[in-house]
């Protein structure tokens, strides 16, 4: 009889336990606004001509930095920096290293 009552407490426990909980609801947001703020005036528009000249001048022909090529016959580094220059050249036909300093 003990067992009995022992096990239909905990089975009461636990059904008690295992009930739905309510979430809490989460805040309502308002609605948007029906009547903004009206768009700014645009302001008068003028024109203006302004006439300039451009004068290009040409770089150097070989910038500084270091270039590098590859075919099939070989490859070719070239490197500048300022007046110093190294440039080597490795190809099936002929091998060639040129390096100048100022």
């Amino acid at each position: 009889m003990k067992k009995l009552i022992l096990m239909s407490g905990l089975a009461i426990l636990l059904m008690a336990s295992c009930k739905k909980k309510e979430e809490p609801v989460p805040p309502v947001t308002p609605p948007p606004v029906e009547d903004p703020a009206p768009p700014a005036t645009p302001e008068p528009q003028t024109q203006t001509t302004t006439t300039t000249n451009v004068t290009v001048q040409k770089t150097e022909e070989n910038p500084d930095g270091t270039s590098v090529s590859v075919s099939n016959d070989g490859f070719s580094v070239k490197n500048k920096n300022g007046e110093a220059t190294n440039n080597v050249t490795i190809s099936k036909k002929k091998a060639e290293v040129e390096i100048k300093t100022p």
